[in-house]
């Protein structure tokens, strides 16, 4: 072979060997392009799968939520039509229920209610009134967890927990409208209610422990308390005697501490009805209304000291009265039809 044609050949057989290498590289980009541009797809598809499954969910959970509104709404306006039956067979004389009103018509009434509580014997009225009652106890008692340092897990725990104690007690006293409701049935029941609230208050305590339970039981026994200062803030108002924010936060700890020197250990009525006074004898609900009002003459002995004027004070026991009244006329309506005369 010619010598001068040797370096051309050796710089040709470089120039090919750079060439393959190039097409080399070159495929390879294109082949990892493509792995790439495979990948880009399946990603999207699978997002835009996920997308659908989600719009899927979030519409099954929208078509649930509708019924349960419905449903609520329904059960809202059978609670205002039974109200209005309630008013009209109301007796006229509020401490001898049975002098204003037909006994037929007040004891039709209170098959009404019985059928109305029947009907939270269907599973799926029981799962949307479980699921109303831990919202209203998220939103009364997410203050307290809060305060008492529950973290998130455990302030969902004790919601559970309590919202089943309260359906537990429900169950219990709704069959008093459809079965014996004799002096003795009544006292049954409120001591299997009892019973439920010392069983549930080993659950919370167990979960929570027993200085932070001390807190919430404080915080449950005068839930009551801490509402009516809102009811009496509405009632200066009207009066022209509106309170500050510090005068409303030292009535409310004056209220609480005169409440807990005699606690009680009941179920609070989230509702703001008599709640378990309507399980109570005569005479029971009586020494229980003399003990409240020796309570509310403390309260007002020691406004004061939450910053009130004596306009104010005399303001205040018009509406601690008025609030007596309005939970005699609850209890007394309360029991006109769970025990008919």
């Amino acid at each position: 072979m010619n010598k001068a044609l040797t370096p051309i050949l050796a710089v040709a057989a470089i120039g090919g060997a750079a060439f393959g290498i190039l097409q080399m590289n070159a495929r390879s980009s294109a082949e990892a392009a493509a792995a790439e541009r495979d990948q880009r797809l399946s990603n999207l598809e699978k997002s835009v799968r996920d997308a659908l499954d989600a719009a899927n969910k979030a519409k099954d959970e929208l078509a649930t939520e509708r019924e349960n509104v419905a449903r609520l709404m329904k059960e809202r306006d059978d609670a205002r039509a039974q109200s209005k039956a309630v008013a009209e067979v109301a007796p006229a004389d509020p401490a001898n229920p049975g002098a204003g009103g037909d006994q037929k018509q007040q004891f039709d009434v209170r098959n009404i209610l019985g059928n109305i509580a029947k009907g939270l014997d269907d599973p799926e009225q029981r799962k949307a009134m479980k699921s109303v009652n831990q919202q209203m106890i998220g939103s009364v008692y997410d203050k307290v967890f809060k305060q008492i340092g529950l973290n998130e897990n455990d302030s969902k725990l004790v919601t559970e927990i309590l919202g089943e104690r309260n359906f537990i007690a429900m169950d219990k006293g709704r069959k008093l409208l459809s079965g014996k409701n004799d002096d003795a049935s009544v006292a049954q029941v409120r001591k299997e209610i009892e019973a439920t609230k010392t069983e549930y208050d080993g659950k919370v305590r167990a979960v929570i422990g027993e200085e932070k339970f001390r807190e919430l039981t404080t915080y449950e026994q005068t839930i009551a308390d801490r509402r009516a200062v809102d009811g009496l803030s509405r009632a200066f108002e009207r009066k022209g005697q509106p309170l500050d924010e510090t005068q409303k936060e030292k009535l409310t700890s004056i209220m609480v501490e005169e409440r807990m020197k005699a606690p009680s250990n009941e179920i609070p009525d989230l509702g703001g009805g008599p709640g378990m006074q309507v399980l109570m004898s005569d005479a029971e609900a009586k020494a229980l209304q003399a003990q409240e009002e020796a309570l509310q003459q403390r309260v007002a002995a020691r406004a004061a000291q939450a910053g009130l004027t004596p306009d104010q004070v005399n303001t205040l026991i018009e509406s601690q009265k008025r609030m007596n009244d309005m939970k005699t006329m609850g209890r007394t309506f309360g029991r006109a039809f769970l025990m008919p005369k």
